[in-house]
């Protein structure tokens, strides 16, 4: 569960600042991966291809993510195994921009 935010709109509380690491993404560009240095729990992803302000925060580790908010859509449908029920507007990958 993950929700595509402005990064102004993060602050982070606890755990100091993220540690990261970088791979590339379908689009050829970097896809930055911001990490807790303590547990390695994934925080947020920044991929370079949406531009230098959004980022795709996991949303599952905030409580009120996993029991308040409801699905938008589905990216990366086309990594979706096939016993998975598509619960909402499902994109092969990121939606139109």
């Amino acid at each position: 569960m993950n929700q595509i935010i402005p990064k102004s709109a993060l602050k982070i509380t606890q755990g100091g600042e993220p540690s990261n690491y970088q791979y590339k993404g379908d689009s050829g560009s970097s896809v930055n991966c911001f990490y807790c240095p303590k547990c390695t729990t994934h925080i947020y992803h920044h991929q370079e291809v949406m531009g230098p302000d959004t980022i795709i925060l996991r949303t599952s580790l905030i409580p009120e993510g996993r029991s308040d908010w409801d699905v938008g859509a589905e990216i990366y449908g086309k990594a979706k195994m096939k016993w998975e029920k598509e619960i909402a507007t499902t994109f092969e990958t990121l939606p139109p921009s």
